[in-house]
């Protein structure tokens, strides 16, 4: 697990013994994510019932001070707090057999209650990367675009180089699909 997280560019993880194959990561940032590789699809429930218990240690360990303040003082109820929490599971596919239905994986991310999930199914690394990255962080993949400068003079900017962006652009978008 931890090869995982940092292969997804994910540092300063938790792990609470209420949830033991769970990691709870971005918690300096606005999305809390909560980690786990499943063989099971089930196994999502036992986490979703798991979580509301975990209100107070979560509330503990987040190290934005705004967010602090405003669920300390109740300011906003659990449930506006928990918008932002994302339960992502991880599921490597060995064989054809071992992948889910997608009815099913779509039955639990339609459904919202106690945190936001998302499922991803990957066979190698690198396609664990790249769905990790289009679902929770696309600015990621949007750093990646290298940036033209824009000077007064805009007979300086090449036509070449913006077609040349353009291109990467439509590149990515159709393996995307």
């Amino acid at each position: 697990m931890e090869d995982i997280l940092r292969s997804l560019e994910l540092s300063n993880s938790l792990t609470f013994e209420d949830l033991p194959n769970c990691r709870i990561c971005n918690l300096d940032k606005d999305k809390i994510l909560i980690i786990s590789c499943v063989e099971d699809l089930h196994e999502i429930q036992n986490i979703v019932n798991r979580l509301p218990g975990l209100r107070q240690k979560i509330m503990n360990e987040i190290n934005n001070r705004k967010n602090i303040e405003h669920v300390q003082t109740e300011k906003i109820p659990m449930s506006k707090f928990l918008w932002d929490m994302y339960i992502v599971v991880l599921h490597k596919i060995n064989d054809i057999d071992s992948k889910f239905e997608s009815a099913e994986i779509a039955e639990y991310e339609r459904d919202r209650f106690v945190a936001r999930k998302i499922i991803i199914e990957y066979e190698h690394i690198s396609e664990l990367q790249k769905k990790f990255n289009e679902l929770l962080f696309p600015e990621r993949i949007l750093n990646d675009f290298p940036m033209i400068e824009f000077e007064d003079d805009e007979s300086e900017n090449d036509y070449l180089t913006i077609q040349g962006l353009l291109q990467d652009i439509e590149i990515l978008l159709k393996e995307g699909d």
